[in-house]
């Protein structure tokens, strides 16, 4: 089943603010630049569809299936950022870019790209 572009980014983005520490709403609408009843929205959606849970401290943390979404999601999006930079492209249009392209790309043209990268030999 194909997610949502923002299922993803919002997976993504807990599981980077995750390895700085614990996650909560507020810090996670300032890294979506979304305001916080939008994300407290987006939040309910995961936590319904089993990706997130919340604590009685209202920590956010990923589900196994949330955790393994947003690590293929983040997968992606650095070996896109790696290509486009050992391209030439400046670090922040290549984070841009990356996090659209991350979204579209199919898992066999992502897989080929993925070879001329150094992910490559972490994912046999």
């Amino acid at each position: 089943m194909k997610l949502k572009r923002v299922t993803e980014d919002y997976l993504k983005t807990i599981y980077i603010l995750s390895s700085k520490g614990e996650v909560h709403a507020t810090k996670l609408a300032e890294e979506l630049g979304v305001s916080k009843p939008t994300v407290s929205v987006s939040l309910k959606s995961l936590e319904k569809d089993g990706y997130i849970t919340r604590d009685e401290n209202r920590v956010i943390s990923l589900t196994s299936s949330g955790k393994k979404i947003a690590k293929s999601v983040y997968e992606r999006h650095c070996v896109f950022c790696e290509m486009l930079e050992n391209l030439g492209v400046d670090k922040t249009t290549a984070a841009s870019d990356a996090c659209k392209l991350e979204h579209v790309v199919s898992p066999e043209s992502f897989n080929a790209l993925r070879k001329l990268t150094k992910y490559a030999d972490n994912k046999k």
